[in-house]
C-alpha cells in the first residue's frame, strides 16, 4: 500500500503567503437554480483481520527557521500516519511484522530549478501506541548536515526508502493495536538556491 503526500516549500525569499477568500451569496431569480455541495466522510471498517495505513489529510508545509548566511533551513511536520492492525493470533503467528517506509522526490520549482531529495531529512516520533510493540525509525539528516562519527551514514536525506515505524506482531495484544507516528521534517539548501516555490512528494509505503 502506497500513499503519496505533497510537500510544499514557500518562496525562498522567506515570504509566507496566506491565501484566503470570502463567500458571496448568489442571487437566484425565479426559474433559476443554485447548487449545494454535500460531503460525507465514511471511515474504513476495521474488522478483525485488517492491516491498514491511513494518513491525515493536508500538505506538509515547510517554513524558514534557523537559517545562516550559508545554509537556509526550513522545517515542518509530516501529517500523522496511523497503522491499524487487527489481525487474529493465527495470522500474527506467521507474520514477520509490518513497517512503513518513506521516500521523497526531487523538489521542483519554476524555470526548471530543483532541489535534490538528499536535502530533506526527518526525525520520526511515536504519537500514540505502545513502545513495546511499535518502534520508530532513526533520524535521517540532510546532505548539508555536518558528518561526524556514526551520523555520517545517516545524513543522506530521503532519497531512498527510510523507516518511519515498524510493528512487532508477536508482541501485539489480543484485539490488535492502532498506532500513530509522524516526523519532524527539515530541508536545508545552499543560500545560492534560486528563490521561488518548490514542491516535492513523499511516498509512504506499508509492508508486511
Amino acid at each position: 500500500m502506497r500513499i503519496h503526500l505533497a510537500v510544499g516549500v514557500g518562496a525562498l525569499t522567506a515570504t509566507l503567503l496566506v491565501c484566503g477568500g470570502s463567500a458571496i451569496a448568489a442571487a437566484v431569480e425565479p426559474g433559476g437554480s443554485s447548487d449545494v455541495g454535500v460531503d460525507v466522510d465514511i471511515a474504513r471498517v476495521t474488522t478483525p483481520g485488517v492491516l491498514v495505513m491511513t494518513v491525515a489529510p493536508g500538505r506538509a508545509n515547510l517554513v524558514e527557521d534557523g537559517s545562516t548566511d550559508t545554509v537556509r533551513r526550513f522545517t515542518g511536520s509530516l501529517p500523522q500516519v496511523t497503522v491499524t492492525d487487527t489481525r487474529d493470533p493465527a495470522q500474527l503467528a506467521t507474520s514477520s511484522g509490518w513497517y512503513v517506509l518513506g521516500s521523497a522526490s526531487v523538489f521542483t520549482g519554476a524555470g526548471g530549478a530543483s532541489i535534490g531529495a538528499d536535502h530533506l531529512g526527518w526525525r520520526p516520533k511515536l504519537i500514540t501506541g505502545d513502545a513495546d510493540t511499535v518502534s520508530i525509525g532513526g533520524d535521517v539528516g540532510t546532505s548539508l548536515d555536518e558528518n561526524t562519527g556514526d551520523e555520517a551514514a545517516t545524513n543522506r536525506g530521503l532519497v531512498d526508502k527510510e523507516l518511519l515505524a515498524l510493528g512487532d506482531p508477536q508482541s501485539l495484544p489480543d484485539g490488535g493495536v492502532t498506532s500513530t507516528a509522524t516526523a519532524d521534517l527539515t530541508l536545508k539548501v545552499e543560500s545560492t538556491v534560486p528563490a521561488g516555490a518548490y514542491s516535492s512528494v513523499i511516498t509512504l509505503s506499508l509492508f508486511e
